[in-house]
């Protein structure tokens, strides 16, 4: 190769090099490097989380109500003694006087207006002889109890006011997914009324917790306290998917577990309180105890799931249907028995009277048994795993 021909490689390499220089720095110049470098972007996306967690709690606030239980008593006032006018000694006699004093404070949300109706746990009023509800506009109006289910720790007050704002009632099963952002709203310590906490759900469907007879809790790590108890757990579009209830805390305080009663769950159990003689809830009863599937018989029988019968109630409908313990419950109406914790709600939501398809194993062998679904007593269901 000569040297004019080197030279002009040379040449050629260097504009080729300049060129490309200039495209980039032309390209870069409509990136977005500068405004990350600065922050605007994330700031922007930062203000749009805002403003979709300020929607949800517009929405909601004007729903959600700080509750009040109180309790009668009566106070004994101690006699005195004293002189009368001529100076003689005298004593006044002890009297009894009666009053109303606060007994627990709590939450809860207003979820229909045109009634006045509020639902909250079971536990925020139980023990009380009144209520006083606290609304969004610092209203106080007296309540009265319509109806409790300790069993699933729902109850649901009623108050006469006008101009009630009622919350709207989400889908907990459907519009409701784990990892979905939720916002907790109440009363913690009953001090801080209005007080809203964001989160996620951590969780759907926890059971054998040991809260509720019949748990299918959402699990959340938005921030629950004492007094939130009864408070609406509500989606980003501020509709109410949950009612919280409980924290799990070695501390007694919040570290980053609460749970909530599924809305739908809850909404059941308060049409039942509002609408049946005696504000009571009515459920199927099956009538045994269970326990879970061993491992071992599992594996022997080529089992995924099931459920064993550890004792039948005498004379109750699974005894006149024919079961007996040992056996190993697969499907109720062919709805598949995955554990024991199944159970209870399946049963509880048949209609007593209501016949049923059992399908279990006895003795190695798949049997099908008819049982009619009877009505759950008062003090059935108290203990776990009983059903």
């Amino acid at each position: 190769m000569n040297i004019f021909n080197k030279s002009w490689h040379i040449t050629l390499g260097i504009i080729l090099g300049v060129v490309v220089g200039v495209i980039v720095n032309k390209t870069m110049d409509h990136w977005n490097a500068p405004a990350l470098a600065d922050g605007r972007e994330g700031r922007r996306a930062a203000a749009a989380h805002s403003e979709t967690f300020r929607y949800a709690a517009k929405v909601i606030q004007p729903a959600v109500v700080a509750i009040t239980t109180t309790q009668r008593v009566k106070v004994r006032v101690n006699g005195q003694q004293g002189f009368s006018d001529e100076g003689l000694p005298f004593y006044r006699a002890p009297q009894i006087k009666e009053g109303m004093v606060a007994k627990g404070l709590g939450s809860g949300f207003i979820f229909d207006a045109k009634n006045g109706y509020i639902l909250t746990n079971n536990h925020v009023v139980d023990g009380g002889d009144g209520w006083i509800v606290r609304l969004a506009d610092k209203r106080q109006v007296e309540a009265k109890l319509v109806g409790t289910d300790a069993q699933t720790d729902v109850a649901v007050l009623q108050i006469d006011g006008a101009g009630l704002t009622a919350a709207e009632l989400g889908n907990s099963d459907e519009g409701c997914e784990v990892g979905d952002w939720v916002l907790a709203v109440g009363n913690p310590f009953g001090l801080l009324e209005q007080t809203v906490t964001a989160g996620i759900v951590s969780a759907k469907g926890r059971k054998g917790i040991g809260l509720s007879n019949y748990e299918d809790f959402l699990q959340t790590d938005a921030a629950i306290n004492m007094g939130n108890s009864g408070g609406p757990l509500v989606n980003l579009d501020g509709q109410v998917i949950g009612m919280n209830s409980a924290i799990y805390s070695k501390t007694g305080g919040y570290q980053g577990i609460g749970f909530a009663i599924p809305v739908n769950q809850a909404r059941k159990i308060a049409d039942q309180l509002i609408h049946n003689p005696n504000h009571t809830v009515v459920r199927g009863w099956f009538g045994v105890t269970l326990k879970e599937l061993a491992q071992s018989d599992a594996s022997r029988l080529n089992l995924e799931y099931g459920a064993v019968v550890d004792g039948v109630y005498m004379k109750g409908p699974a005894h006149v249907g024919g079961l007996l313990p040992g056996d190993i419950l697969l499907r109720i109406e062919n709805r598949p028995i995955r554990s024991s914790g199944d159970i209870p709600a399946l049963v509880a939501e048949m209609k007593p009277g209501a016949k049923v398809a059992v399908t279990a194993i006895r003795k190695d062998k798949e049997e099908t048994f008819h049982v009619t679904i009877g009505a759950q007593p008062k003090d059935w269901g108290m203990k776990r795993n009983e059903e």
